[in-house]
């Protein structure tokens, strides 16, 4: 039985190079007015793929809307698919986040 079908990937990769907000929006400010939901961005400093400039103008745009979002940036070599490895410091990061946003929801901040 056949899982994966190779050409995905290259759909997948088409989709995320030509993927483009601002182009969409006129701007990031734009693209995340009205966004309701809290942020965590996490960058890598080896990912060439989405480098780090850009989660910050992410966070930049999402603060300039008001919107809640916090901003981590993790030292690795191990390039994009970092995120797939086994990372403590990542793994710590969102379970602290995760429990904030618990906190939070519950009432504990606004």
């Amino acid at each position: 039985m056949q899982r994966f079908d190779a050409n995905s990937y290259l759909y997948l990769t088409k989709a995320m190079d030509y993927f483009d907000l601002v182009s969409d929006y006129g701007s990031l400010i734009k693209a995340f007015e009205g966004v309701k939901a809290r942020f965590m961005v996490i960058s890598f400093t080896g990912d060439w793929l989405f480098p780090t400039w850009q989660s910050r103008e992410i966070v930049r745009a999402l603060q300039a809307n008001a919107v809640h979002a916090s901003f981590c940036e993790i030292e690795s070599a191990y390039g994009h698919d970092v995120f797939l490895l086994n990372n403590p410091a990542m793994n710590d990061i969102i379970t602290s986040y995760l429990k904030n946003c618990l906190y939070c929801f519950r009432g504990g901040l606004s």
